[in-house]
């Protein structure tokens, strides 16, 4: 039993039927329930007669309940708003009064909620939406990216034939569905007619329990922000005995540093590890590459992100002296726009080349025709005049081998960068003095950070990125 967004059906393949399709936090599900439980709950949505294109808001966690409303309403053409519990019901509420969504369907509870007020709206579209996820934007209000159709297949057709995948990957996934990492592991299994094994939030805090997981459902496909890996390797000694199947390691959110993957190699030496790159905006990602020993070797101080996928182009604008530049997406991939936003549209989106096109506020570099990313548009900084990027901090203090994860903050007084602060997690014995006169050998006097602070782990916000603003809370209350 497979799934098909061509043909927004399912596809029938008898000797899939029995094969496990979703482990949830709940129960198990072979492609053959799967399927049933889809057509019972359409069935369900069917009797509210909502118009094609209207948005339905779907808020749970892990449950199968939440994919199995994801693909009713693929299935029956109304964009799906996926919306987890780690977020407050402010959020929720808020979601919803944006989309004016008639329909709330709670897989915690196994309730629709039904408006008859907003019944109304709707946004249908040649090149329908499938799922508009909001995402945190600069003002402090969610902004809905809306991802169609032909963006779903342009991504599916570079994940089927890029990534090394098949239907006997076990994908072990680790993000919220209001993450859109989790487009790896939901496009993965249901276009390859292949098995999604889901983790609630006390499974991924609990690691021992993560572990015995993946070992239950023999795992071979491992997608994550690299922080949450690093979380892990740090608190948990990997053996490949126990985790045999584990093979593919697929990474995507944030800079992968090379002392994660080494760590991974050194207990996985016949897995591939696969970086990539993209904004929520350009439907997950746009580059990969798989970090060999030979890559691994050559870019140890700044992993390549990738090489572009073959349907889509990325342009570098604005470049400086460093042949750096702001990393601009151009393809079917990229989003139609954010949800009833024109303003910000007008300052990020635009055609190119007859295709969307997408600015991404990130800045980056190419070598050997491979994307290497710089940093975010808020980690370019200015200190007492001087241009200073926070990413190269990082990656000089990560050479210190006593040092497993380091991140750089500018802390500021008003609209000014007062100082430069570095987080590290490491030995706790070491100098910090030492360690900021390692520093000074490679980075100029004005880049050394006033002060380092080594901790025992960093917090993560709930898409398992670390908390910056949680950082620089802890250091102003030291």
């Amino acid at each position: 039993m497979r799934f098909d967004f061509k043909l927004l059906d399912f596809v029938e393949c008898e000797k899939d039927f029995d094969k496990l399709a979703v482990c949830g936090s709940n129960k198990d599900l072979t492609w053959r329930e799967l399927k049933n439980e889809v057509d019972i709950f359409k069935k369900k949505l069917q009797n509210y007669n909502l118009p094609k294109g209207h948005p339905v808001v779907i808020y749970g966690h892990k449950e199968v309940e939440f994919i199995v409303s994801i693909l009713s309403c693929i299935n029956l053409g109304f964009p799906y708003i996926p919306i987890d519990t780690i977020y407050p019901k402010d959020r929720l509420d808020k979601i919803v009064n944006i989309v004016k969504s008639s329909i709330t369907i709670n897989t915690i509870d196994k309730q629709i909620t039904f408006n008859e007020n907003n019944l109304s709206t709707t946004y249908l579209l040649d090149d329908p939406i499938i799922y508009i996820i909001f995402t945190s934007g600069s003002t402090g209000e969610p902004k809905g990216v809306q991802i169609t159709q032909n963006s779903i297949l342009d991504f599916q057709k570079w994940l089927n034939s890029d990534f090394g995948l098949s239907k006997d990957s076990v994908f072990m996934n680790q993000a919220p569905f209001s993450f859109d990492l989790s487009v790896y592991e939901l496009v993965g299994f249901l276009s390859l007619g292949a098995t999604i094994v889901l983790n609630s939030k006390d499974i991924i805090e609990n690691h021992l329990l993560y572990f015995e997981r993946l070992k239950k459902y023999s795992c071979n496909t491992w997608v994550s922000t690299p922080s949450f890996i690093s979380k892990l390797l740090l608190s948990f000694e990997f053996v490949e005995d126990n985790l045999k199947d584990l093979r593919t390691f697929l990474f995507c959110g944030e800079v992968l540093p090379s002392n994660s993957v080494k760590r991974i190699k050194n207990s996985f030496p016949s897995s591939i590890v696969l970086n990539s790159y993209g904004p929520t905006e350009a439907t997950v990602a746009t580059t990969l590459i798989e970090i060999t020993s030979d890559i691994l070797e050559k870019y140890s101080k700044n992993l390549p992100v990738g090489y572009v996928k073959e349907s889509s182009k990325i342009n570098l604008l604005d470049i400086d002296e460093q042949n750096i530049g702001e990393i601009e997406i151009v393809g079917d991939n990229v989003s139609i726009g954010y949800f009833k936003n024109e303003e910000l549209n007008k300052q990020k989106f635009e055609k190119k080349y007859e295709k969307r096109s997408f600015r991404t506020g990130d800045f980056g570099y190419f070598e050997d025709n491979l994307l290497f990313f710089a940093n975010r548009k808020d980690e370019l900084i200015k200190l007492h005049g001087f241009r200073i990027e926070l990413g190269e901090i990082d990656k000089e203090i990560m050479s210190d081998k006593n040092i497993s994860e380091a991140i750089t903050i500018a802390l500021k007084r008003g609209n000014e960068v007062a100082k430069i602060i570095s987080f590290i997690v490491g030995l706790k014995s070491l100098d910090i003095e030492f360690l900021k006169e390692n520093i000074s050998k490679n980075l100029p006097y004005y880049m050394v950070p006033a002060d380092i602070v080594i901790l025992d782990k960093f917090p993560y916000n709930s898409n398992h990125k670390i908390d910056k603003n949680e950082l620089i809370n802890f250091y102003k209350n030291m």
